[in-house]
């Protein structure tokens, strides 16, 4: 299996995930975003989740539901699920992963709702009004 020995993903071990398969694993995040914030990657080292081949995507996958599963039962949450692919899109380090990142709506009084990591243009009518 191809690992970047310069890879930060590349060098996690099995003492670092919290659930593994064949050909996937997952960790906490380095940075969370929130309480239980988890990143799913591939064990092959691949830049973007383009390049992933059948059995890695649904190998991934699979990780995101029972890690979904495992932060259902301790915190209740609701979540964001994120790819971001290429450093236009904010991918920061170039291993493919996803995001599982837990919401919270106790988290901080003063926080509104995530309504994605993307833009969006003012005028859709279902945005009016949550600045």
């Amino acid at each position: 299996m191809k690992r970047d020995p310069n890879c930060v993903f590349c060098q996690k071990t099995k003492e670092d995930y919290i659930v593994e398969n064949k050909l996937a694993a997952s960790f906490l995040d380095f940075y969370p975003v929130s309480k239980g914030h988890t990143l799913i990657v591939p064990k092959r080292h691949v830049r973007q989740l383009w390049e992933l081949n059948e059995e890695e995507r649904h190998a991934i996958f699979t990780l995101v539901e029972k890690n979904k599963a495992i932060l259902d039962q301790k915190y209740q949450p609701e979540y964001n699920v994120v790819v971001n692919s290429g450093a236009a899109a904010g991918q920061s380090v170039f291993h493919c992963h996803i995001h599982l990142i837990p919401r919270y709506w106790n988290e901080d009084p003063k926080r509104k709702p995530v309504l994605g990591q993307f833009l969006v243009p003012p005028e859709r009518p279902q945005f009016k009004g949550m600045d």
